[in-house]
């Protein structure tokens, strides 16, 4: 039976999954091996002992594996892939594809059919796949422009709403929460902070706000659920560019990401305007594991 490797790299970490047929036989986690990200030495260290981990779980020599599915963001990178095929060649003469991570999420959701993922971790985005493989998608454009819903955009939103309130005379939960975080001693002291160059990652304000909003803070409890609401109005869109190719009826939805996955409020608005739009369209009761589209295309590979 053939032995597959999958691959999910993301920006700070890096999930590797072996597998004999579709028998999981040991997983695992290290840096990240992205181009970008990481030095050409780091990379290889992450990637030799994430290789060394899977063998001694499994029993199994990576030398054995007959394919291998990288999913990563930056694909359309001419270095991306050769930075990829490098590191697996020092491993294994598997047969090899380096592919984009939401093509690995997509697939681990719905094994090439047809469907929506909703991807709603430091960023944001929602993509769908008709039967015949086509694909759309709405968002994507980055923490600037857009991301709504996402960890970034609900840390910086938060924010912004808050302050706006405390103008009118309103205190939010989340100031302490954010002073003590950034170590600052007043408000101001935070704004000076959030506009520091660079600026500091907004993305980890997420689980304070989701926690003031389980507390009742009203500011936070507002933006989880309009974050949530953009994410339901992107995700009841592409349900509508899908269902224009193909002519089919609502397709089911699955989410990815430590945002949309770890805050409970932000995926109730999401459900409540997708069922606005479409009362029938299901959505996924958990998250999926990209590493497992990963396997999927691997043993593809060998089809």
């Amino acid at each position: 039976m053939s032995l597959l490797l999958g691959v999910d790299a993301g920006g700070t970490r890096t999930t590797f999954a072996l597998a004999e047929g579709q028998h999981v036989l040991a997983r695992t986690q290290a840096g990240s091996i992205k181009p970008l990200r990481v030095s050409v030495e780091q990379a290889r260290e992450h990637f030799a002992a994430a290789m060394a981990a899977l063998e001694k779980q499994s029993g199994r020599r990576i030398a054995e594996v007959n394919a291998v599915s990288i999913g990563t963001a930056g694909v359309r990178l001419p270095q991306t892939a050769g930075w990829m095929r490098e590191l697996v060649a020092a491993h294994t003469k598997a047969r090899l594809e380096v592919c984009g991570d939401e093509e690995i999420a997509l697939d681990a959701a719905f094994a090439g059919g047809r469907g929506v993922l909703v991807i709603a971790g430091t960023g944001s985005n929602v993509m769908g796949r008709a039967r015949d493989g086509q694909r759309c998608h709405v968002g994507g454009w980055g923490p600037v422009l857009g991301d709504e819903g996402s960890g970034y955009w609900i840390g910086i939103e938060t924010l912004r709403t808050a302050l706006r309130t405390y103008d009118f005379g309103e205190k939010s939960a989340i100031f302490p929460e954010v002073l003590a975080a950034w170590q600052c001693a007043s408000i101001e002291e935070m704004v000076d902070r959030a506009h520091a160059v660079p600026p500091p990652d907004f993305s980890r304000l997420a689980p304070l706000v989701n926690a003031c909003a389980e507390a009742g803070d009203a500011v936070c409890v507002r933006v989880l659920d309009r974050g949530g609401r953009l994410l339901g109005e992107a995700v009841a869109e592409v349900c509508r560019q899908v269902m224009a190719l193909d002519r089919g009826p609502a397709p089911a939805v699955a989410y990815i990401g430590s945002a949309i996955s770890r805050i409970p409020a932000l995926r109730q608005a999401l459900a409540c305007t997708l069922h606005e739009a479409f009362p029938d369209a299901v959505l996924a009761a958990e998250p999926v594991d990209a590493v497992d589209g990963a396997l999927w295309r691997a043993a593809r590979l060998l089809a």
